[in-house]
């Protein structure tokens, strides 16, 4: 028996088409086929390629969509877990799996332990942090707002009542997570999406718990201002409560799509949008294709969604369809590299900051790993650059410590990056 979903969330980029003319209609994506029907899946952009991963089905298979040619290729390298009922994101040229169950065994889906990320120039994974064992879930929300991500919600069991009303801070510039100020609502099966300065949490359910697995949905809204650092709630409910729908921001409003009732039978295929200024929600056109289990990716002054689950429950469909127009816009991420001095002459007993330069492409570096290599343990590294992301097109600094009182002492730094990335930079006491 095919089993409940949690929804794989939305890319929560604010629309290109901002102010301008919208066309109520959904047109149905005459493409081929050749992917991986599936659900409880990630659709998201990274660059000019569409990426579709996870789920209940092929879990580990990336099918990557050229829009340009509209044609279905499969990356080679697979992922490293399972990853189902989570959100991608795309964020500096990586595509972002946080808050991820890794298994698929239902109903005690277990929670991913890291931060993983996936480089599409080099079609490489790349683990990332743990994330802090008590924080743990899959199902949640997550959205990026001024260069951090934040998570809220989710489930930490599963399907088997795990719910939960949390909300962290990632910062991969640091390396440091932050929990912070719970939102008003448990919920799962739900997505999150930013207008301007909020984060709007929307739909969902609390799964296993004493309404079952479907019941009770959640109807409130929970809104957080990153200005004030306060959460609230919006004054009217979302009018049809679903669990699962696609969610995303075009011209200022909030769309969700789809998802699933607490009734055995069809998805929703209804659009609702909720537009900030004017504080109403309104009726869009349907969508061709119930669905639920899927994510919607906003390229250009379209919403494109595709495969989720037709049913309540299991299922799986491919029938590609785009809101407004197909107009996506995109553009091709070329890796960056480190540039770094190869050797470095440190006076004894003093410091010294290595400048290493991420140049050369448009998508930043995570370092996973720097390695000092000290024979006579005459160095020491002061600041710690381990699972931190740089920028493309910056600057960063290693800073080392001489603590011999002798000359001619050497030693290796090794810079592991982008998964299998080095740079190598030596060493000498003088």
């Amino acid at each position: 028996m095919k089993h409940a979903l949690f929804c794989c969330l939305t890319l929560l980029t604010l629309s290109c088409a901002t102010n301008a003319q919208i066309k109520d209609q959904w047109i149905d994506k005459n493409e081929a086929e050749n992917y991986t029907a599936r659900h409880e899946c990630s659709f998201v952009q990274a660059g000019d390629k569409f990426y579709m991963f996870g789920g209940r089905e092929s879990a580990q298979k990336l099918d990557v969509y050229d829009y340009k040619s509209n044609t279905w290729q499969v990356a080679q390298n697979k992922a490293p877990k399972q990853f189902n009922h989570f959100q991608a994101t795309f964020y500096k040229g990586f595509i972002w799996v946080i808050g991820a169950f890794k298994t698929n065994t239902f109903p005690r889906e277990i929670p991913e332990d890291n931060v993983w990320l996936y480089h599409p120039p080099t079609d490489t994974w790349i683990q990332g942090p743990e994330i802090p064992e008590n924080r743990r879930r899959g199902g949640a929300g997550l959205v990026v707002y001024n260069n951090k991500f934040y998570l809220v919600g989710g489930n930490t069991i599963g399907h088997d009542g795990g719910f939960v009303n949390w909300f962290d801070e990632y910062d991969p510039a640091k390396n440091t997570w932050k929990v912070l100020e719970n939102a008003s609502q448990a919920r799962d099966h739900f997505s999150a999406a930013v207008i301007h300065n909020k984060l709007y949490a929307v739909a969902g359910r609390q799964s296993g718990g004493k309404g079952g697995v479907f019941a009770p949905l959640v109807s409130v809204v929970d809104v957080y201002d990153f200005s004030t650092k306060k959460w609230s709630v919006l004054k009217d409910n979302i009018p049809t409560p679903r669990a699962a729908p696609g969610v995303t921001v075009l011209n200022n409003e909030l769309f969700v799509m789809g998802g699933e009732g607490e009734k055995h039978g069809p998805a929703y295929n209804i659009v609702e949008a909720y537009n900030p200024q004017t504080k109403q929600w309104v009726n869009k056109a349907n969508m061709h294709y119930p669905r639920h289990g899927t994510q919607a990716i906003l390229s250009g002054n379209g919403i494109y969604v595709a495969a989720g689950s037709p049913t309540r429950g299991g299922g799986r469909q491919h029938n590609m369809e785009v809101y407004n127009e197909d107009t996506p816009e995109g553009f091709t991420l070329k890796t960056s590299y480190f540039k770094a001095p190869k050797k470095v002459v440190i006076s004894k007993e003093s410091t010294s900051s290595i400048k290493i330069k991420n140049e050369g492409g448009n998508t930043g570096s995570f370092i996973s790993n720097i390695k000092l290599t000290d024979p006579t343990n005459s160095f020491r590294i002061i600041n710690n650059l381990n699972f931190t992301l740089v920028d493309a097109n910056t600057t960063f600094e290693i800073n080392v410590k001489s603590t011999s009182k002798s000359k001619n002492n050497k030693a290796t730094i090794d810079i592991t990056y982008n998964g299998n990335s080095k740079e190598t930079i030596t060493v000498i006491s003088k």
